[in-house]
């Protein structure tokens, strides 16, 4: 799509149908696919899920993106999140979708390393890393824009509150976008690309230390408030180490202070088949997996975001060692 053309088309809200007319937003463009009503965990019709594009350049394929908004409420905070290698923006909706049931605008994107563009699963170009910062970007210097495509959104929503998440790729994307640093293969330089927009950071199944790219010195300028999440059977991808060893290493790395670690016993790297994946088996544990981390998510959110004192409370009373906090699931602070 050029910069100077919009395609036309129908946005449903609610049972209402409203004919879109071509709008110019400087150099971006979007593109309203359409948009659906999302039954919620707090009831049916309570958000509305809305599809729609971002152009990338004349070379790059546009941006898909997807909102999740509650469809009452004001000064709604954001939340931008960033897929794992390979899968999709659609393959979490069970995680988007509980957030904004919950009060919060969730930004998610399908970046071009997934299968879905046509990407083939293990391949491995250098871009990727670099097209996903740019990607999010993109999305955070665009929010206006973005959030204009569903009607009075952008009235009900405080930009000035970010969370920056991500799983997997993503999670190391989120943390970048956070504050954590990056190195130059060739220099060994530190490379910041810190978005000071963000307020917060939620790390899922992410990654530890990786030489030459990712040093343990990078985690410490990480300092906004962070959730870690992994399972106990967490995908390995470093020699040495589990999988649960490394992708818990944001949490031992950053710097100390509302810093918190969700531990889900027995869970893998899709918590049993339920989020970025649609091709493998489902453990029994799965719900329980999925239900813990969205009320922990939801909890630090609260606490970081809306600033809510009961959220607060509850995470400041959280022990520095593992403590029950649902099925299969511990939780602790430093």
């Amino acid at each position: 799509m050029s910069a100077s053309s919009m395609t036309r088309g129908n946005v449903t809200i609610g049972t209402r149908r409203r004919a879109l007319s071509p709008a110019f937003f400087g150099v971006l463009v979007l593109a309203v696919l359409g948009s659906l009503a999302s039954r919620a965990a707090t009831g049916a019709d309570a958000i509305t899920v809305t599809e729609t594009t971002m152009p990338r350049g004349a070379e790059a394929p546009a941006l898909p993106v997807r909102i999740a908004a509650p469809r009452a409420g004001k000064a709604l905070p954001v939340i931008v999140f960033s897929h794992g290698a390979y899968s999709s923006k659609d393959d979490y909706s069970v995680l988007l979708d509980h957030w904004a049931a919950h009060g919060y605008v969730v930004i998610a994107v399908t970046h071009r390393d997934s299968i879905r563009l046509g990407t083939t699963r293990g391949s491995n170009d250098p871009r990727f890393m670099s097209w996903r910062l740019d990607d999010l970007k993109q999305v955070l210097g665009s929010l206006p824009q973005l959030l204009s495509v569903v009607p009075g959104l952008a009235a009900r929503t405080d930009s000035s509150k970010i969370a920056a998440t991500g799983h997997s790729f993503g999670g190391l994307i989120a943390q970048t976008l956070a504050g954590a640093t990056l190195r130059d293969p060739v220099t060994g330089s530190a490379v910041s690309h810190w978005q000071p927009a963000i307020r917060a950071a939620i790390i899922f199944s992410g990654a530890g230390a990786m030489s030459p790219v990712l040093g343990a010195e990078d985690f410490a300028a990480l300092a906004v408030p962070t959730l870690v999440t992994v399972g106990t059977l967490d995908l390995q991808q470093a020699p040495n180490l589990s999988g649960y060893e490394w992708r818990r290493q944001p949490y031992d790395l950053i710097p100390a202070g509302q810093k918190y670690l969700l531990i889900l016993d027995g869970a893998d790297h899709y918590l049993g088949g339920r989020v970025g994946r649609d091709d493998l088996p489902r453990s029994p544990q799965a719900d329980d997996f999925v239900a813990a981390f969205q009320a922990a998510s939801t909890l630090f959110l609260d606490a970081t975001l809306k600033d809510q004192p009961p959220a607060k409370a509850r995470l400041s009373q959280l022990p520095s060692t593992p403590a029950p906090f649902a099925a299969h699931a511990t939780l602790q602070q430093r």
